[in-house]
């Protein structure tokens, strides 16, 4: 019986690890984490995103597997799109090289 505990325990703290990776765009600005803007400029960017298929992939910085139902994660960050950059925490241009993602330069915070 205590090795499922372990398991269970092992693997909350194992999903909880990916969701820092793992987003959700949502309406309401007062509830995000982080304000970002889309550029199709890559010289903008402060972060390349390579979106990955599956939530087991986002493990790393500029890895982003974007849900639509945040129910499923609960601890997904919660991110806000922006119409201008001045007004983001993040500006974000996606990349389809995977060995491209990551930050360029310091994030806001």
């Amino acid at each position: 019986m205590r090795i499922y505990l372990y398991i269970t325990i092992i693997l909350c703290f194992y999903i909880n690890a990916l969701n820092a990776q793992v987003v959700k765009f949502i309406k309401n600005p007062l509830q995000a984490k982080y304000r970002v803007y889309i550029t199709n400029n890559p010289e903008e960017a402060n972060l390349w995103v390579y979106k990955v298929q599956k939530y087991e992939n986002a493990l790393s910085n500029g890895l982003w597997y974007i849900v639509d139902n945040p129910q499923l994660f609960k601890n997904a960050t919660l991110l806000f799109k922006v119409l201008k950059p001045d007004d983001a925490d993040l500006i974000v241009f996606y990349t389809d090289d995977l060995k491209k993602a990551g930050y360029k330069t310091k994030n806001k915070d």
